[in-house]
């Protein structure tokens, strides 16, 4: 669980002096710093109402499959400076058949942490198994329902016992595989935040280590539509708190906007580093435009953009100039 508890520093620590700073030193002695978040499929099983995928258009433009070919020119481009991969961002991972090779090369160049985001529907328990066999310390499971009419409403084409015997499946690997995890994410909207009020009655029995809830945002033509709030703000920070103290007892780590007040994206101090290190792939885009990652690293990338010098400029910048280069997210906390 080391990346959430990097995560809690950046966001305890305030100043962005000390945060580049950090960067600078981390970058300089070769320390792992990067977090690298791959698709490696431009598909999904499923049509999540809340989803880009349910708008049509879209999809006829989202194509592509990364070239297996080319996972281990992608190994040596950033994973020896990872410290993180997160295979899954905005599409299903396990519909990629290579998907196996791809734990393979981050244990390789040994990423400490490398977590699978899916919906679950495609995975087997012999599957999971050869996924944590070769290096997956955490898997995070997408939810849009605790029950199963609003699990199969907003996850259509979802199985809802399928995922409850993943769940299952997940928890009796785990006492066996200490090293891996189980992250639930839950996304809400104001038909589904209710629900959340009975998460552990019906999921309090699985081997949970991390909960991430997190509002609706916009991701285009989605099938639905409702993004408003005004139904969940007056009753978010009593069901948010319940939730809180259930987590801690449970020694789950919870990651949620902690106040009503915080559930509007606004630019936050916390991303300032993003930029420097969230690295995004997929079989269209590989991180910065101008890094040439078929035939150089990121070392030598850094190195030709002078990182280095960038970073202790932004460390005695005034805060009103840095605040330029913020970008716009959740102010979630780590708890």
């Amino acid at each position: 669980m080391q990346v959430y508890s990097l995560l809690k520093l950046n966001r305890y620590l305030s100043n962005h002096r000390i945060k580049f700073l950090g960067l600078f030193l981390l970058h300089k002695t070769r320390k792992r710093y990067l977090a690298v978040h791959f698709d490696p499929i431009n598909a999904c099983n499923l049509r999540c109402k809340m989803c880009y995928f349910t708008d049509n258009d879209y999809v006829r433009k989202l194509k592509g499959t990364f070239n297996a070919d080319e996972l281990p020119l992608l190994g040596k481009a950033v994973l020896s400076r990872a410290l993180k991969l997160q295979i899954g961002c905005g599409t299903e991972p396990t519909l990629y058949k290579n998907l196996t090779d791809v734990f393979k090369i981050a244990k390789h160049y040994k990423v400490p942490h490398i977590s699978l985001t899916t919906n679950g529907n495609l995975l087997t328990k012999e599957k999971i198994n050869i996924y944590a066999e070769h290096g997956m310390n955490e898997i995070i499971l997408s939810l849009h329902g605790v029950h199963q009419e609003s699990y199969e409403n907003f996850m259509q084409k979802g199985d809802y016992k399928k995922f409850l015997r993943v769940l299952q499946w997940i928890t009796e690997l785990k006492a066996t595989r200490k090293n891996l995890s189980l992250r639930i994410n839950y996304t809400f909207n104001e038909d589904n935040f209710s629900e959340l009020a009975e998460f552990f009655k019906i999921f309090g029995k699985y081997s949970i280590n991390t909960l991430q809830l997190r509002p609706i945002v916009n991701l285009g033509n989605s099938s639905y539509q409702n993004f408003k709030m005004d139904g969940i703000i007056p009753v978010y920070n009593s069901l948010i708190h319940e939730i809180k103290m259930e987590c801690k007892s449970r020694g789950i780590t919870l990651l949620a906007a902690i106040d009503s007040k915080d559930l509007v994206i606004r630019k936050n101090p916390n991303s300032l580093l993003y930029g420097y290190s969230y690295c995004y792939i997929s079989p269209k885009d590989f991180w910065h435009k101008d890094f040439d990652w078929k035939n150089e690293s990121y070392d030598s990338y850094a190195k030709r953009k002078k990182l280095t010098k960038e970073l202790i400029r932004n460390v005695f910048t005034s805060s009103s100039k840095i605040e330029e280069i913020q970008t716009e997210n959740l102010n979630y906390k780590i708890i």
